[in-house]
């Protein structure tokens, strides 16, 4: 990527502690919903930064600080190809672009919150993805009260709303516009070609969204409402999308009068009325979003929705999303003794749900669906990181992962043989249709950091160990599994001298380590990969490639003897050891004696505070070896420094490292959720699926977890872990999803 991902610093490093081993013990009810606070981020203040975001899994967008104004929104696999520059997620038109005229001036998304507001108040709801935003506008001697109130819905996935209600302290006239609104052409880079990136640059120069290129545009007045649409196409691709607002507001609104305006990128209806003080106004928009993806006729299936939305009114549609919400909810991470982990623990569950969904097919940027960060590109992160957080939470949306790179299965085979080799090779950075779409100054990592493809048949093997779907793994695993195998095969070098295959020239997952051979992470996951073709032929009673076992044996892994621990590569220095090899104990799974996986580890963390911090990635997977030794004061050290300075703003946003603001870095969200599902509790996917591995260790500062309603082969379990011990009991609740 465009910046070396390394692990983040530590501040400290504790001694290590002996195992202590819990006794099981029975399990508590579970805290009422309503109650929980921790549900809930807010803020008091109107400067707060960073913006949050909410979504559906499908269509995400930015909450502005004031609740209203244009604010960027990102519709999952909606992709374009500017001249030039490499596939990028777009921002679709604004569908949020409302402004308020109190007779004097306009308030809108450029109005600066402070000095002009008062009584300010912004919520987040997580329990059903609702943004509210509250204040008092001041302009002058005039004052108005405004309540904005978005949400992009989960029951219906083309459909968003927002409600604006202003009450006004003066009589006089006001006005109010909504619009749907293209952005500006962004200023672009030659990406495809560009050598190398410039030192000022900041991820706003180079993570710019996609153009939309608006093809129509139309407004139209209606008894007491308007109905607005757009279509639009991604720069350089055929796909169209199109919106569909419809505007309402009430039949006895004192003088109303409204003008629309259908022009350029924009249609757009000014609604005029007379306003009485401490009077409530209230108006709505109810947005139906649709691609060609989804529809033949998306303008028409949009207009449609709209309608339908506005026949069963705001209300209707928001207590829908509030049921499917609680339906996502059913399924929590439930943190006891630290109310503040709590909520970043949910707050990083949340940000993953609102930037994937069932059915799609489709895998997750970093950023999720919260900004253009990475191009909106698919790595590693997408099936190491993110996939197994939802794995066990949610699995019909963990299978939308999967199923992306069974979907872009075509294209990695295109991809390895246009690299000379067999089988597949799936690309470094992936636009919606799999092709490799790295930029041009990152070309040595598409051509050379394959450890990804991988990482793309572990994730494969992973959905089959939790689901046991032999019909799945025949039809869409297997066949990614044995293409993956292949390109091992294809790749590794045979040194006859010694009867060993090498894996030369890659680029390490320590980014600065390019050109190394025998990367201990690349060649530990294609061994892995080459172990689950094998098995996976085996459960289905297909034949097994004799190819994958004799590579699988045979693959050198630098192991130093003397020492008993692994090398980053053959031939590493010293300065380089701890960069790769902790990733061989966890996720790989790489047998190992607990002196090789704690050398590995201590190797680390000296590697973390000499470097300094970094990305919000490895770090949070260290505390899951930590767990393996049992050993809590290295897990209390770990926890605060693996999330603490990437939380940015009262929303809790994740920045990718402490001191770039690139947020919402969901990749980190997945790591760190992984700690707690796979380190604290001590579980591990298996034959038999969810099974314990070692004794579960918390941090101090939990005093209970529960996994609530993971789904495992069919069945619905709770984990709960204590000072006790732990259990795996059946859920109680509905399985119902």
């Amino acid at each position: 990527m465009m910046t070396v991902r390394a692990v983040a610093a530590l501040a400290e490093f504790l001694c290590l502690a002996a195992l202590n081993v819990p006794r099981l013990e029975a399990q508590k009810a579970p805290p009422s919903r309503q109650a929980d606070s921790t549900f809930l981020l807010a803020t008091d203040d109107p400067a707060r930064r960073p913006s949050p975001f909410i979504g559906n899994g499908r269509l995400g967008t930015v909450i502005p600080p004031l609740g209203i104004g244009a604010a960027p929104s990102f519709q999952a696999g909606l992709y374009e190809h500017g001249p030039g520059d490499v596939p990028r997620i777009v921002a679709i038109p604004a569908w949020t672009a409302i402004s308020v005229f109190d007779g004097d001036r306009w308030l809108d998304g450029k109005t600066q919150p402070n000095g002009s507001t008062s009584g300010y108040r912004q919520t987040v709801d997580m329990r059903t993805a609702t943004a509210r935003t509250s204040y008092e506008w001041s302009d002058g001697t005039r004052r108005t009260a405004v309540r904005v109130e978005t949400f992009v819905s989960r029951a219906d996935p083309h459909v968003a709303a927002v409600r604006l209600e202003l009450i006004p302290r003066q009589r006089g006239p006001m006005r109010v516009r909504f619009a749907l609104a293209g952005w500006p052409p962004p200023k672009r880079l030659p990406l495809a070609s560009l050598k190398r990136t410039e030192p000022g640059w900041g991820p706003a120069d180079v993570w710019y969204p996609g153009h939309m290129v608006v093809n129509s545009r139309r407004a139209a007045r209606g008894l007491a409402g308007a109905s607005l649409s757009l279509t639009s196409t991604p720069e350089g691709r055929t796909s169209i999308l199109a919106q569909s607002a419809s505007i309402s507001w009430r039949k006895d609104l004192p003088g109303a009068s409204a003008r629309t305006t259908a022009a350029g990128d924009t249609a757009m209806v000014e609604i005029s009325f007379d306003a009485s003080p401490g009077q409530s106004y209230s108006f709505s928009e109810l947005v139906s979003i649709v691609s060609s993806a989804a529809a033949r006729d998306p303008l028409a299936q949009a207009t449609r929705e709209a309608a339908a939305a506005r026949s069963h009114g705001y209300q209707s549609l928001a207590d829908a999303n509030a049921r499917a919400w609680r339906r996502r909810w059913e399924s929590d991470i439930e943190i006891e003794g630290d109310p503040e982990l709590q909520r970043v623990v949910r707050s990083m569950l949340f940000y993953l749900l609102c930037s994937a969904d069932s059915g799609t097919a489709l895998g997750i940027p970093p950023m999720g669906l919260s900004s253009g960060g990475y191009y909106g590109h698919i790595f590693w992160d997408s099936d190491t990181w993110m996939f197994p957080s939802l794995l066990l939470t949610h699995p019909d949306v963990a299978h939308s992962l999967v199923a992306f790179r069974a979907r872009t299965l075509a294209a990695a085979r295109e991809n390895a043989h246009a690299n000379g080799f067999r089988g597949a090779m799936y690309p470094w950075e992936a636009d919606e249709l799999g092709h490799e779409t790295t930029p041009f100054f990152a070309v040595q990592n598409a051509r050379s950091e394959i450890h990804v493809t991988g990482d793309v048949a572990q994730a494969q093997w992973q959905y089959y160990l939790a689901t046991g779907d032999s019909a799945w793994l025949a039809r869409e695993g297997f066949p990614v599994i044995r293409g993956t195998a292949d390109f091992w095969v294809s790749r590794a070098v045979r040194d006859s001298t010694k009867d060993i295959y090498h894996i030369e020239n890659v680029v390490s997952v320590h980014e600065g380590l390019i050109g190394v051979s025998d990367d201990a992470y690349t060649n530990a996951v294609a061994r892995k990969t080459l172990q689950i073709a094998a098995a996976a032929s085996r459960r289905l009673g297909e034949p097994t490639d004799p190819h994958w076992t004799e590579l699988a044996t045979k693959l050198h892994l630098p192991y130093d003897s003397a020492s008993e621990y692994y090398r980053t590569y053959e031939g590493a220095p010293d300065s380089t050891l701890g960069s790769v090899t902790p990733l061989l104990s966890y996720p790989l799974g790489v047998p190992m004696s607990a002196r090789a996986k704690r050398a590995q580890l201590e190797q680390a963390v000296r590697l973390l505070l000499a470097e300094g911090p970094g990305a919000m990635m490895g770090s949070t997977l260290l505390s899951v070896d930590a767990a393996e030794l049992g050993d809590r004061p290295l897990i209390d050290s770990l926890l605060p420094h693996s999330y603490q300075g990437h939380v940015k703003g009262p929303f809790l946003m994740l920045s990718e490292t402490p001191t770039n603001d690139a947020v919402n870095f969901v990749t980190g969200a997945g790591g760190f959720l992984q700690q707690v599902i796979f380190g604290y509790t001590g579980l591990r996917l298996g034959d038999h699926g969810l099974e314990p591995a070692f004794a579960p260790v918390l941090p101090s500062r939990i005093t209970r977890l529960v996994l609530r309603n993971v789904q495992v082969r069919g069945k619905h379990y709770d984990v709960v872990v204590d000072a006790g011990g732990s259990r795996i009991v059946p859920h109680r609740g509905s399985p119902a999803r």
